[in-house]
């Protein structure tokens, strides 16, 4: 069972340096702020699993609702996009492999876990990450928005009948 909560110790640090270090690369400072909280979340899992603590302080967690005000706030602002950066594109298509691969992780060791505690600690992560992977691909789709092709009735290119 140790090598199982190594293992997905490991994930976590992975996820939290991955977000870091975007966090610091792109020049967006609301992409930032978004990156370095999915990176602290990240840390809390794996702290959860160091010290096996009880997942309903997991549950509790305000991600979606900052990361939803900053979003709101930088449309309302007048933003056409979250950010301009190209790479963060990249890196963001990246991380949501990343947290579908971890959400996988926990699905299936959950299940196997043998242990009620982890198995329940298991299925709560992947919940979150299930909720990571969400917020990932959301943000993947309103980042290519202004790129889209929107067709117009009057001036796109529409198949004759």
């Amino acid at each position: 069972m140790t090598s199982i909560i190594e293992q997905a110790i490991g994930l976590e640090a992975q996820a939290e340096g991955t977000y870091r270090d975007a966090a610091k690369a792109t020049s967006d400072p609301s992409a930032g702020k978004i990156l370095g909280l999915l990176a602290d979340e990240e840390a809390r899992h794996a702290r959860m699993l160091r010290q096996r603590d009880d997942v309903r302080e997991l549950e509790g967690s305000d991600l979606l609702d900052e990361a939803r005000g900053w979003i709101q706030g930088i449309v309302e602002g007048g933003a056409s996009s979250i950010s301009s950066d190209l790479d963060l594109l990249a890196v963001l298509r990246r991380a949501l492999e990343m947290e579908r691969a971890t959400e996988a992780f926990y699905r299936k060791h959950a299940n196997d876990a043998g242990d009620p505690p982890v198995s329940k600690l298991f299925s709560t992560l992947a919940d979150i990450e299930k909720t990571h992977f969400l917020l990932v691909g959301n943000w993947i789709e309103y980042f290519n928005r202004p790129s889209e092709w929107v067709e117009s009735a009057e001036f796109g290119q529409r198949v004759e009948y």
